[in-house]
């Protein structure tokens, strides 16, 4: 393989991974999460049901941590294409 051809193949990783990784992310984060545990609250008739809480589930970070590799690889991508610039004049 040449040195463009892997460049373009790192390219194209990267730009499926931050797409793969966004979608998946997004998608994850509107699906509903439920879990619960078990306590004892004597004399209480309130039910606790916290504002503004966002649960991260492990496929959630498994999609943010594709989309962070996706967008290190596109850095590091760019970096060789400046790097491949400079070193021609």
């Amino acid at each position: 393989m040449t040195f463009a051809s892997v460049k373009r193949l790192l390219l194209v990783v990267a730009i499926v991974a931050v797409l793969v990784g966004s979608v998946a992310a997004v998608f994850l984060a509107a699906q509903p999460v439920s879990f619960g545990w078990f306590a004892y609250s004597p004399l209480s008739g309130d039910v606790f049901t916290p504002d503004g809480v966002h649960m991260v589930t492990n496929p959630i970070i498994y999609a943010v941590v594709i989309l962070v590799f996706g967008l290190l690889a596109a850095a590091f991508w760019a970096g060789l294409t400046v790097g491949e610039r400079r070193s021609r004049r």
